[in-house]
């Protein structure tokens, strides 16, 4: 078996180690810029490299892992789907809800073992918060809450593509980062998202640069600078959410790219009828629940995983089914099904925002 990569910038890196870790021979990869293509082609020890991506659709390829930013994502994986090749592809699964749809339909049809890289569902103490939440002692579902908050948007801050409308989408911190949370918490609470509302927040649509840097304007004049040293910025920096699940659930949660000294903190709480848990990924082997009058305990995964190794799981997982040329009917690992629903999650988001946070029915 010999494996693709389609994309050679940061995330690659991940996927390259993990495919190394199972074993598998990387034949190729494919970037735009020939020269990261080779640097990522020596690091890794790929038999080859290209710009021209119909070296990955060869007989010789059997599983492509899609890298690139996510405007590229629907034709790129349309074209592998239809010359039936096997696929991982980072998250989101794509932009618009028909695309979704249609790489759904156009999977299944294939028969092509297909997953997204929702990496957080690995970690042991989310596993263990699923079993516990859907056990018989947790009681009903009644309140799902919490955040994912980043710094690495705050200013001053690199300007790359996610700032491009062209290559990331219209959103930016919903489906960087809020993307996972709405997965995990589908995931782990049992239940789905059926209604949003949501209020956006661009704190600096206009933004000095200098040297792919961008920082805040000086508040009283431009100091006589050109037009080329200001860049537009249109995508949000923080989204409120507030969330209807089903059976009468409700919730809320705090996406923000601007907070400092939060290096990349998921937090989920779930409170039941007889218990509450909670978790968050920089504690991320350490598991809280509890029940009226009875304090706090705490589970500790001493042997736990970090966030590497929750792609390294997922991987695992999905090359089991690979080697077997069947895609399960509810696999472990995100399906597409599961990802284009989050593809609509995140649409609704954006609509609830534009219009004066109405309630948008998913």
């Amino acid at each position: 078996m010999k494996v693709g990569i389609w994309g050679a910038g940061f995330v690659a890196h991940t996927h390259a180690e993990a495919i190394r870790g199972e074993g598998l021979c990387i034949g190729v990869v494919v970037d735009d810029d020939l020269q990261r293509a080779n640097e990522f082609a020596e690091k890794w020890g790929v038999e080859s490299y290209d710009t021209n991506p119909a070296i990955l659709l060869s007989d010789d390829i059997t599983v492509v892992h899609v890298c690139t930013p996510p405007v590229f994502h629907y034709d790129m994986v349309l074209q592998l789907i239809d010359v039936g090749k096997h696929i991982l592809c980072e998250k989101p699964l794509c932009l618009e809800n028909y695309q979704a749809d249609e790489l759904v339909r156009r999977a299944k049809e294939r028969g092509v073992v297909c997953a997204v890289n929702f990496n957080i569902r690995f970690h042991q103490a989310c596993k263990r918060a699923k079993e516990i939440v859907s056990g018989f002692d947790f009681g009903s579902v009644l309140l799902v809450h919490g955040n994912y908050m980043q710094e690495f948007h705050a200013l001053p801050a690199l300007r790359d593509w996610r700032y491009d409308p062209a290559l990331a989408g219209k959103m930016r911190a919903v489906t960087e980062i809020g993307s996972h949370w709405m997965d995990i918490a589908q995931c782990i609470s049992g239940k789905r998202i059926t209604h949003v509302s949501a209020v956006f927040k661009n704190y600096h649509p206009i933004r000095e640069i200098n040297d792919g840097v961008m920082y805040a304007l000086e508040e009283s004049n431009d100091n006589g600078k050109s037009k080329k040293d200001f860049v537009s910025s249109v995508s949000e920096d923080a989204a409120t959410v507030n969330f209807r699940f089903d059976d009468g659930v409700i919730g809320t949660a705090l996406f923000s790219e601007i907070s400092h000294g939060r290096i990349n903190r998921l937090s989920l709480e779930i409170t039941g009828t007889n218990s509450s848990l909670w978790w968050n990924s920089e504690d991320n082997n350490m598991l809280y629940t509890a029940q009226k009058g009875s304090g706090v305990n705490t589970q500790v995964f001493g042997f736990g995983n970090g966030f590497t190794d929750t792609f390294r799981d997922l991987l695992s997982a999905f090359y089991v089914d690979v080697r077997n040329g069947v895609m399960p009917d509810k696999p472990i690992y995100p399906s597409f099904e599961e990802s284009a629903n989050i593809v609509r999650l995140c649409n609704a988001v954006y609509d609830s925002a534009q219009n004066d946070s109405k309630w948008v029915e998913i």
